[in-house]
C-alpha cells in the first residue's frame, strides 16, 4: 500500500501590484485560488523545461472606449468622424490623400 503525502510550503515572491491584482482578478473569474494558478505554472515549467506566454486579446481600456463612442456616434448618424463611402478604390485613395494632406 502507498500512500502519497502532499507538502505545501511558502513562497515568497515579488511581483508588480497590479500583475498581481490583475492575476488575482483573472483567477477568481476562472474560479480559482492564485495559489492554484502559481502550482499549475510551476508545475508544468518543472515537467516540460519550458514555459510558455499566452492571453486573451483583449482592447487597452481606453481605446475600447474610444471605439465605443466612435459606435454610438455612428448609430446616432453623426458621421464626421468616419469616411465616406467610395464606388471604387481610386476615390477612396483620393480622400486619404486629401484627408492626410489636410492633417499635416
Amino acid at each position: 500500500m502507498y500512500i502519497w503525502v502532499m507538502t505545501s510550503t511558502v513562497m515568497n515572491v515579488k511581483v508588480d501590484a497590479d500583475l498581481k491584482r490583475d492575476a488575482q482578478a483573472l483567477a477568481r473569474r476562472l474560479g480559482l485560488p492564485l495559489s492554484a494558478v502559481v502550482s499549475s505554472s510551476l508545475r508544468s515549467f518543472v515537467s516540460s523545461g519550458e514555459i510558455t506566454f499566452r492571453a486573451d486579446d483583449q482592447l487597452r481600456p481606453e481605446v475600447e472606449a474610444e471605439l465605443l463612442a466612435l459606435s454610438s456616434q455612428a448609430r446616432a448618424g453623426q458621421w464626421d468622424d468616419f469616411s465616406p463611402s467610395f464606388d471604387d478604390s481610386g476615390d477612396a485613395l483620393d480622400w486619404l490623400r486629401q484627408a492626410v494632406g489636410s492633417a499635416s
